[in-house]
């Protein structure tokens, strides 16, 4: 029976550990469906098979079903499956990408289940094995480990790209050796992804890390306890991922209110570093100043999408496919306002409203998103949008309720703590890093939400147990 804990304890840790280990997936692996690009999910799966053997033998099954968030959750996910049986006559006759809308809705509801149900129960009881706080800093310890490898291979990849040091090229190439990485350079839009498979992809993992590598300024005592953080967005900087910049912001903004008014130590510190901080950029500025203009230019317009209808350039491409279909999702909302279309089925309905301006000069839609011999289904780039087009207001609230109930409590009890205070601050930091990534992506497939959750969950019970 101990073998069998600690096996998946082991397997939990692996999957957390690889959670940036992305960028060469195995084909074999295509049988996750959409958990296939990422190999961590691999490991959670193992993990929860093992949790499950082992549960079976002891007769003990924890499922926190008296907790709130728990049970906002579960009424979530009963709202599509009632929204989708409202709709299933017109779902019935769907067809798209060699895809009925039956078997559209099992295979999301499948992707649904996975995160919210097998990997959750897997955090809770792996984190239940070792108490709320040990799991904490367990996790903590994990991203920092794995954060140091994403970081070095980073910055060399920054340096090869930025400054042509192709000598560097041999020390690049030994991230190769670890399993599912396969790193590639790219020259042209000098971007940086490090293990990950594309920016995009390093920047969701940096917002998942932002929270626990925090935590270092909140614990430790000596002046390298800001290193982490510091580093995370000097990455996130490079990688010139526009999402993973502003939300890593907002995150560090959130963090440094909570902590310079809660933290006396921490004000010193700070205002020595904004001092510092003002006089070396208006050192820099007034020295480079034309360089130091550009680039903040080139910053800025790298936010201006109001040419994205019109622009012919390759790089306009995404943008024009991203703002097209939230546009022809947002039809769709008007057309099924209350119930929506049904888990999984707004791509059926959303593909006649495509605007012309997205379609034209775009080989993504053709290629891609209504090329009936590829498979996968265009992403809906928008998380809320999506459940309001499938599950229409109704499961627009029931979510929204969800995350509001989680950021109050969370609120509630880092105001009422006064011991392990640094806990809520880092959810309170991802929770808020996780809501705004989710304006950008439409998947469930944030493996850091779900551990947060569990992990207050844990944290929670325990300060209810402690206080009773």
């Amino acid at each position: 029976m101990l073998l069998l804990k600690k096996t998946y304890q082991a397997f939990f840790i692996l999957g957390v550990f690889l959670i940036p280990f992305n960028s060469d997936i195995p084909k074999w692996m295509g049988f996750l469906g959409e958990y296939s690009s990422d190999s961590s999910p691999l490991f959670f799966i193992i993990s929860f098979i093992f949790l499950l053997v082992y549960q079976l033998k002891s007769g003990k099954i924890y499922i926190p079903y008296r907790t709130i968030e728990y049970q906002l959750l579960m009424l979530f996910i009963a709202v599509l499956f009632f929204v989708t049986l409202l709709n299933m006559h017109h779902i019935i006759d769907y067809y798209f990408k060699q895809t009925s809308g039956t078997m559209r809705f099992v295979r999301q509801m499948i992707a649904l289940l996975i995160s919210s149900g097998a990997f959750l129960y897997t955090f809770l009881n792996v984190g239940k094995d070792f108490g709320a706080l040990p799991f904490f800093f367990l996790l903590r310890k994990i991203f920092l480990i794995s954060f140091v490898l994403v970081f070095c291979c980073g910055f060399v990849e920054f340096l090869i790209v930025t400054f042509n040091l192709t000598q560097l090229r041999p020390i690049f190439d030994l991230f190769d050796m670890f399993p599912f990485v396969n790193t590639r350079l790219d020259f042209k839009l000098t971007r940086v992804s490090s293990l990950t498979y594309e920016p995009p992809a390093l920047g969701t993992y940096l917002i998942t890390a932002a929270g626990f590598l925090f935590s270092y300024i909140l614990t430790g005592k000596k002046i390298i306890r800001f290193l982490p953080f510091v580093l995370l967005v000097f990455l996130a900087i490079v990688s010139k991922s526009r999402t993973a910049f502003v939300v890593i912001l907002l995150q560090a903004f959130v963090g440094v209110v909570l902590t310079y008014i809660y933290y006396k130590d921490f004000r010193k510190h700070f205002n020595i570093a904004l001092l510092f901080t003002v006089i070396g950029v208006a050192s820099v500025s007034f020295v480079y100043r034309a360089a130091v203009t550009e680039a903040i230019q080139e910053r800025i317009s790298s936010f201006d999408f109001t040419d994205t209808k019109f622009s012919q350039t390759n790089n306009s491409v995404s943008n024009k496919s991203r703002l097209g279909i939230q546009t022809a999702m947002i039809q769709t909302i008007k057309e099924y306002p209350i119930f929506g279309t049904g888990w999984g089925q707004q791509a059926f309905i959303s593909r006649y409203h495509y605007p012309n301006w997205a379609l034209k000069n775009n080989y993504e839609f053709t290629a891609r998103y209504r090329n009936q011999f590829d498979k996968s289904f265009p992403p809906g780039f928008n998380l809320y949008l999506r459940i309001a087009a499938e599950a229409g207001m109704v499961g627009l609230i029931s979510f929204l309720l969800f995350l509001f109930v989680i950021v109050y409590n969370t609120t509630f009890w880092f105001k009422k703590d006064t011991q392990t205070k640094f806990i809520p601050i880092v959810l309170l930091i991802s929770f808020v890093g996780y809501i705004f990534n989710w304006l950008q992506i439409d998947s469930f497939k944030l493996y850091g939400f779900w551990l947060c959750l569990a992990l207050f969950i844990l944290y929670k019970n325990r300060k209810l147990d402690t206080n009773h």
